[in-house]
């Protein structure tokens, strides 16, 4: 077994594609594009977007929907972050964003969610987060995730471990659902607002009566590196999108935790479920989840046209 590198400090910026000094590990990209060359480019954004949010509080909102903001903030920060990984080059790798959409490759594209948790931005809670992640062939492989207000960035590089302000991470040892502390995804909004929030109430009121505490902090890519670091013991996130789940799902991969989709397969890009736990949560865990079977959520189930479906730019080709 080939030793992780220990990241105790963020590698300098250089351009996406330097030489990469690192062995390449298994099934992952060529070397051009070898996840661990590709992380100093994804801390350099990170670091333009955290400044800018830490700098700048949303005061124009619109809405995308009934319940769904999007500020200026998110829009600027998608900007500066897309204009940072292009300097690097390589245009083979596409880009995908919240707010304006994707261009480029639907194979290897960088997917990033400028605010996860915009009403708790807008209402200035602390509890939101940037994520920023590099898929490849529907695996996200490399994910930066900043909690601008908390201070606090975790990152990881498949097959080189998980760190939180250059300190490795791993998931909680919680072996009993009675003992842990779960997070859980919003209700809905949207087309289908009314089946998610069946579906929600359902699982909320198995997990509620069985966990030691079931928590909805309002952004997705904070649940998922709180489980990688060991604050949550599970998260159970319902019909998100890769934006926000890429980052945070690869993070707590590399901690340790299992991500799975509501049927226990392994989480892709493709899944509408990110379960992410404690390796002995699992059989406790995914049977609340079978109340979602036949419906959208479920991994078998195609998803009805129109409902859910990423934004893309004319004439590309990247649905993640």
């Amino acid at each position: 077994m080939v030793a992780r590198p220990v990241l105790t400090r963020r590698p300098a910026a250089q351009p996406l594609g330097a030489p990469c000094r690192h062995k390449q590990p298994k099934g992952t990209m060529s070397s051009t594009l070898d996840p661990i060359t590709a992380l100093p480019v994804a801390h350099a954004a990170i670091d333009l977007a955290v400044q800018h949010v830490l700098n700048h509080p949303p005061r124009k909102i619109r809405y995308k929907g009934d319940r769904n903001p999007v500020s200026e903030v998110d829009e600027a920060i998608e900007h500066l972050v897309r204009q940072r990984l292009t300097i690097g080059g390589h245009a083979e790798v596409g880009f995908v964003g919240e707010e304006t959409g994707a261009v480029g490759n639907p194979d290897t594209y960088w997917v990033l969610d400028p605010i996860d948790g915009t009403i708790n931005h807008q209402h200035t809670n602390p509890l939101c987060a940037i994520a920023l992640g590099l898929v490849h062939h529907d695996q996200p492989v490399l994910g930066v995730t900043a909690l601008p207000f908390l201070g606090h960035r975790f990152w990881a590089a498949h097959g080189h471990g998980a760190y939180r302000d250059g300190d490795p991470i791993s998931t909680s040892t919680t072996d009993t659902l009675n003992k842990a502390l779960i997070g859980f995804s919003d209700y809905g909004s949207g087309a289908d607002e009314g089946l998610r929030d069946v579906l929600c109430g359902a699982v909320d009121r198995e997990l509620t009566t069985r966990a030691q505490g079931l928590r909805r902090y309002g952004s997705s890519a904070l649940d998922l590196v709180w489980v990688a670091d060991g604050t949550l013991d599970a998260c159970v996130l319902l019909g998100n999108r890769t934006w926000d789940t890429a980052a945070g799902a690869v993070i707590a991969l590399e901690a340790g935790a299992l991500v799975l989709d509501a049927d226990g397969s392994p989480h892709t890009t493709k899944s509408r479920c990110a379960i992410a736990m404690t390796p002995k949560l699992r059989d406790e865990v995914l049977p609340f989840l079978r109340v979602l079977r036949g419906s959208r959520f479920w991994p078998d189930h195609d998803t009805p046209d129109g409902v859910d479906q990423p934004a893309t730019s004319a004439g590309t080709g990247v649905l993640p």
